[in-house]
């Protein structure tokens, strides 16, 4: 028989198999921000794409895109479906979220890899998917020490009063209120436009993000509160429903590489962006608050923890102190490697 008509079949055949193989492959996209060099993106979730396909066996695959959106309107992208997966900042969607807010507060400690392990395990423990109706956590996470920029020197706790500071929302705008700042909501996208023009004149971020939006010479003071002012609530989210769809080995092989790992993951990213961040700029350029100026923060920050203990009773959680008491410890267990 003519051999062609072998080769002729096997290429078909080859076709044929390679074409079911793409069929079978599922492909979730995943919307994110900050840009492509962002720690969040470039050691964290490009990192995790590999790792979801390889755990797969390359039935899953994550592909990840930059739209040009809105940070604020990830979350109901996701819950509606536009995404299926995207990095989100519960601070941005004002009054959905109460549990979260317990890894923001001031005094949580920890690095950033520490908070977002420890945050990850009390959280789905205590709490489950109670507050992310319609998306499912993947991650939750926190970014390294939160601090306040500012445009010109802190010398004395007065010095708070009336300057306009970009906040992220949730206790960031808890503590500015309490400093008697007028505070500015935005995301972190607008930042530079807002200090360039002079609208703000300061902003409360870790100090990875004065590097990576280059802000430095707008914000050239940097003041840490010791024991850390705030974090940041941040998570990486899938779309129940498509969670749901995927196969049992495909979701296995999702959570293989997700829950605590991806927490960690991303807060290793960050402090590995705080470091190269302070090193860019100048250890010398960070301030630790003291004398007058930590007096007024401390004054500030008073009653945050009994605040959030109360919003949380009310909203239905059982024991929030009890629950903010586990989560710090848990934290100091993760600096232990324990």
């Amino acid at each position: 028989m003519d051999t062609r008509f072998y080769a002729s079949a096997a290429a078909a055949l080859s076709l044929l198999a390679t074409t079911f193989a793409a069929q079978a492959q599922t492909t979730l996209t995943l919307e994110t921000y900050a840009g492509p060099k962002h720690a969040v993106n470039a050691a964290g979730l490009d990192i995790w794409a590999k790792q979801v396909e390889e755990a797969s066996g390359g039935d899953l695959k994550i592909n990840i895109t930059y739209p040009p959106v809105d940070p604020r309107d990830l979350m109901d992208r996701v819950r509606t479906g536009i995404a299926d997966i995207a990095w989100m900042t519960h601070g941005y969607t004002t009054g959905r979220f109460v549990y979260t807010d317990m890894i923001e507060l001031p005094g949580n400690g920890g690095t950033a890899e520490e908070a977002s392990k420890a945050y990850w395990n009390v959280y789905t423990d205590v709490v489950g998917n109670e507050e992310h109706r319609g998306v499912t956590p993947l991650a939750l996470f926190t970014h390294g020490p939160g601090m306040i920029h500012t445009s010109k020197p802190i010398e004395s706790g007065d010095d708070f009063k009336g300057l306009r500071i970009r906040t992220g929302g949730g206790v960031q705008a808890a503590i500015a209120n309490g400093l008697e700042l007028v505070t500015l909501s935005a995301p972190v996208t607008q930042a530079q436009e807002m200090l360039s023009q002079g609208v703000a004149d300061g902003v409360m971020f870790s100090i990875e993000t004065i590097a990576s939006f280059n802000l430095t010479d707008l914000v050239p003071h940097h003041y840490h509160f010791p024991g850390n002012l705030y974090g940041s609530s941040m998570a990486i989210i899938i779309n129940s429903d498509k969670l749901e769809g995927l196969t049992q080995e495909q979701k296995d092989a999702l959570w293989s590489v997700s829950g605590e790992h991806l927490s960690g993951l991303i807060g290793s990213a960050w402090d590995g962006a705080d470091k190269k961040a302070i090193e860019t700029i100048g250890e010398g350029a960070v301030t630790t608050m003291e004398g007058d100026v930590l007096a007024k923060v401390e004054a500030a920050t008073a009653g945050l923890d009994e605040a959030w203990i109360e919003r949380a009773s009310e909203a239905g959680l059982e024991d929030p102190a009890g629950v903010l008491a586990r989560l710090r410890e848990e934290i100091k267990a993760q600096s232990k490697g324990e």
